[in-house]
């Protein structure tokens, strides 16, 4: 009889493992419990928008979530690429327009459907079209500045002003993605020349290149320059955090261009259904309420943003979205290290 029940116990324990840890039919056993989401700290932090999402996507689904940190979406998607099956993480977040088009064929990634229709800026239409990858937020790319700073700014060459010299504080296009960003729009609005000749110029006038987006708002916060690349959002985080409405964002009569984040399932996800689910869920109206509220970036929803300080911030010109060619990426940066490397 001992033996016996040792025998019952055996087979129910081994049909638990199985429902828990059964293959899904693409060679991966998928734990259908756990998620595994790779997220920036912005995102993830205790400050932002992850905590909350995680609570509310278990509460909705039962799927416990753990997330992942990661330094840089690259450097995942490099892991993926070599570890292949054996490889862990379900949802890769923080990814932004620069990061789709000079990693998308590093790896397959599962075709997500929307559940919602959102209603986006007629400029950012294109994103809707991208199936693998879906946007949860985004803001136009613009300088900050504050309010009684008296020298007149609403262009790209308004920057070469000989009062701002020194005053400026940019990030480095190679480390950076709103300093990315910057060196796109210049060479979009500009000729080849004309892009060159004026970032050779503005390199003099800068009062420092930094690597990150935060250590550039630093430099700013601190008082030490006038003026600091970020985004046209920056403002309300100081007002709804800080009570403070002393900054304002600058607009450029080129138009802005516009940082997209967006969330994917690399084909290799142990739990694709659920990595799905958490995708098309950022989506939702009360997640994208979250996200804008703590990642100070507008929704992608924009319904969602009526009534809310977000709908005070004046809805800049912007120039259409796209998928820039990485070709043409690395070319920008070519031109930026050598102008750097000859700089002083």
């Amino acid at each position: 009889m001992k033996h016996f029940l040792g025998f019952v116990v055996a087979i129910f324990l081994s049909l638990t493992i199985f429902y828990l840890y059964r293959d899904d039919g693409t060679g991966h056993l998928s734990d259908s419990m756990t998620l595994k989401v790779y997220g920036s700290s912005s995102f993830i932090g205790s400050w932002g928008p992850g905590p909350i999402l995680k609570d509310l996507f278990e509460k909705q689904t039962g799927i416990k979530v753990t997330y992942l940190e990661m330094a840089d979406p690259a450097l995942v998607i490099q892991k993926i690429s070599l570890e292949g099956k054996q490889a862990s993480g379900d949802v890769i977040l923080s990814l932004d327009q620069y990061d789709i088009s000079r990693l998308v064929d590093k790896i397959k990634w599962k075709s997500i459907d929307s559940k919602v229709e959102l209603k986006i800026s007629n400029q950012l239409a294109g994103i809707s079209k991208l199936d693998k990858f879906k946007p949860y937020d985004w803001a136009p790319i613009a300088f900050i500045t504050r309010v009684d700073n008296s020298v007149q700014i609403d262009s790209l060459d308004d920057l070469l002003k000989p009062e701002l010299k020194g005053k400026i504080a940019l990030e480095d296009p190679r480390t950076s993605s709103p300093g990315l960003n910057f060196l796109s729009w210049v060479f979009k609005v500009k000729s080849a020349i004309d892009a060159e000749k004026f970032l050779k110029d503005l390199i003099g006038q800068l009062h420092s290149v930094s690597p990150s987006w935060s250590a550039a708002y630093g430099l700013f916060k601190n008082k030490q320059v006038d003026l600091v690349l970020s985004y046209a959002t920056s403002p309300i985080y100081h007002i709804v955090e800080e009570k403070d409405t002393s900054y304002k964002s600058l607009e450029f009569k080129e138009g802005h261009p516009s940082q997209v984040e967006f969330a994917a399932v690399p084909e290799s996800c142990l739990n694709c259904e659920a990595g799905i689910k958490f995708v098309q869920f950022l989506q939702s109206p009360e997640a994208q309420k979250i996200i804008m509220e703590k990642n100070y970036m507008f929704p992608i929803e924009r319904n969602v943003q009526e009534g809310t300080p977000f709908d005070s911030v004046k809805l800049f010109k912007l120039l259409p979205f796209q998928i820039d060619n990485k070709e043409a990426i690395q070319k920008w940066l070519s031109v930026w290290a050598e102008l750097r490397k000859n700089d002083g």
